[in-house]
């Protein structure tokens, strides 16, 4: 089991939410291994974006990973409870992510509900993503993303708006979220 690249994650942010799909999010912990297929993703496209958290150029002891080099993991805290998952993507002239928002359960699991992994606050809960994974590198031993030669079809991505942002403008509207089609443990439907 190889991780991805560094070059994988060196590229455009938006193509790299809709890559991420089908690939396998690996952590370990305490002797045990966690595996599960990411099927769902949020693009946020740095100090542009007035949903990143580095709008602006913002750069607080929160962000700070965002400004690192593609590749490594930006976990953050919401509503002081919950940690979610980003993958850093592009340089350090860049500070942009991509969320993981929801992930089928395939290894170590002991529900094997095809809900389980279904958002972004689940998925760190139930794989033991916490900040201590802030700042890592993706291909750390504890950490990392691989390929299993799983194909997404450009047919089966559905582009819609991100969820949760609506503080952010006409930016709220951008179609940045992407999820495979009719996948079970998508975290939830676009609806018109």
């Amino acid at each position: 089991m190889q991780s991805l690249s560094s070059s994988f994650y060196q590229r455009s942010t938006k193509q790299i939410a809709k890559d991420l799909l089908g690939k396998i999010l690996v952590r370990k912990y305490k002797g045990k291994e966690y595996r599960a297929r990411i099927v769902e993703t949020e693009a946020y496209l740095g100090i542009k974006d007035k949903a990143c958290h580095s709008f602006g150029d913002k750069r607080t002891p929160r962000t700070l990973s965002m400004y690192l080099e593609g590749g490594h993991a930006y976990v953050y805290l919401i509503y002081g409870m919950y940690h979610c998952l980003n993958v850093v993507t592009r340089s350090t002239k860049y500070p942009e992510a991509v969320l993981i928002r929801a992930a089928e359960p395939l290894i170590g699991f002991k529900d094997s509900g095809k809900k389980l992994l279904a958002g972004p606050g689940k998925l760190c809960r139930e794989m033991k993503i916490t900040k201590a994974q802030d700042g890592r590198y993706l291909s750390s031993k504890e950490l990392m993303i691989t390929d299993d030669g799983f194909k997404v079809k450009n047919s089966q991505i559905i582009s819609c708006p991100r969820i949760g942002v609506d503080y952010a403008g006409k930016d709220k509207d951008l179609s940045l979220r992407f999820y495979i089609k009719d996948h079970p443990s998508v975290s939830c439907y676009f609806r018109k």
